[in-house]
């Protein structure tokens, strides 16, 4: 299972395509880079690892939990705002082999890293912050 967490802000690069991308809509690092950090910030392990095909794929641990924490975004199309759009926050939890057959340690909503994320945001002045729930 992983759990989306949604958000809006202009406060990052989302027009901009970089020489490096993999594809055109590889957009995410500033805004990896400004959440890790703000994690960190909070007492809580977290980093990059590395552009992905839709964006971007960081690390976190939290309360005995390992996830993997992907983002991505898409600019809502308004030239005189071309960064203001809707960023995705993607939570999987690291699951053994063996969990993942039985379905157990699954990522849910009420993993203490999702409202720890959503409040985080919220107290940064992101709009429109939805937790989106656990998708397969």
């Amino acid at each position: 299972m992983i759990v989306h967490i949604t958000c809006q802000t202009d406060r990052f690069n989302l027009s901009v395509a970089g020489p490096d991308f993999i594809n055109d809509c590889c957009f995410g690092e500033d805004f990896s880079r400004w959440l890790v950090a703000a994690l960190c910030d909070a007492g809580i392990d977290a980093g990059v690892i590395c552009m992905e095909d839709f964006g971007w794929a960081n690390e976190v641990r939290y309360q005995g939990g390992s996830y993997l924490m992907c983002v991505s975004g898409c600019a809502d199309g308004d030239a005189r705002r071309p960064n203001y759009g809707q960023w995705h926050v993607l939570l999987e939890r690291h699951r053994t082999f063996w969990q993942r057959l039985s379905g157990k340690n699954r990522t849910t909503c009420a993993d203490p890293i999702v409202d720890r994320l959503v409040q985080m945001l919220r107290a940064a002045g992101f709009e429109a912050v939805q937790l989106e729930g656990a998708v397969r």
